[in-house]
């Protein structure tokens, strides 16, 4: 069968993933990753793509998630894939296929996912994983090899909902369906954006956009929203969804 032609635009967010072969880790050692990361860099340099984030922690794969700013994802990915097989001289093949690449459309997805690589981390409380964005967001980028563009991500909570729900639960992509996992999501958003979870609920704008998208990302009820998001009543909730 035919390989499935790929998406394409010069514009857009996206999740990109790339495991080995197998045949060789794709991180044997510390040197590796440092030579992953100086190609990384030199390729956003090249192509003036923003980093959102990324993740060499694991032995055999890495993530990125980049906003193209009008350059060409192939070239990208060319760049940085051909330039480390040839650092890595592998005997064999050394990525397992294709890499992977995965639009995000939806702010609250976008941090999801951010929050998901992070978790990723090799890092500790008193040893930062260094080859894995998470610090950034941490405060330790000092020394780093590759600090993000975090500015674009911090003011993400506060932009206009890019949509509205569908009202069915079937249509609900990754649906939260209880209280537990939506204390959850919310505690991932407000560790992506450095904010505590009283001041993201004292500001009402950003409080409100967060009410919207955990109202088409979930099955969870006025009266649910209203506890989640400081003790709502259902009228209120009601009101900031219709406006």
């Amino acid at each position: 069968m035919p390989r499935q032609a790929r998406e394409k635009t010069l514009y857009g967010i996206y999740h990109i993933t790339q495991r080995g072969s197998g045949q060789r880790s794709l991180f044997q050692n510390r040197e590796d990753r440092i030579k992953w990361l100086s190609i990384l860099k030199k390729a956003r340099e090249k192509y003036q793509f923003r980093l959102y984030a990324f993740c060499a922690s694991q032995d055999d794969e890495y993530h990125l998630v980049i906003n193209l700013q009008g350059a060409d994802l192939s070239s990208i990915m060319k760049s940085i894939n051909i330039s480390y097989a040839m650092y890595a001289n592998c005997s064999g093949s050394l990525f397992r296929d294709r890499y992977v690449s995965q639009r995000v459309t939806e702010r609250e997805d976008l941090l999801h996912l951010m929050a998901q690589i992070h978790r990723r981390s090799n890092s500790s409380l008193h040893k930062p994983d260094p080859y894995n964005s998470f610090c950034c967001y941490r405060g330790y980028s000092k020394g780093l090899l590759l600090p993000v563009d975090m500015q674009d991500i911090k003011g993400t909570c506060s932009d206009e909902t890019p949509s509205t729900r569908t009202g069915s639960s079937e249509n609900c992509l990754n649906c939260i369906t209880n209280m537990k996992d939506a204390k959850n999501r919310l505690m991932e958003i407000t560790a992506v954006s450095e904010e505590s979870l009283e001041t993201l609920l004292s500001n009402k704008e950003k409080r409100n956009h967060l009410i919207q998208q955990f109202r088409r990302s979930s099955t969870l009820s006025l009266k649910q929203l209203g506890k989640l998001f400081g003790g709502l009543s259902e009228s209120s909730v009601s009101k900031i969804l219709n406006k």
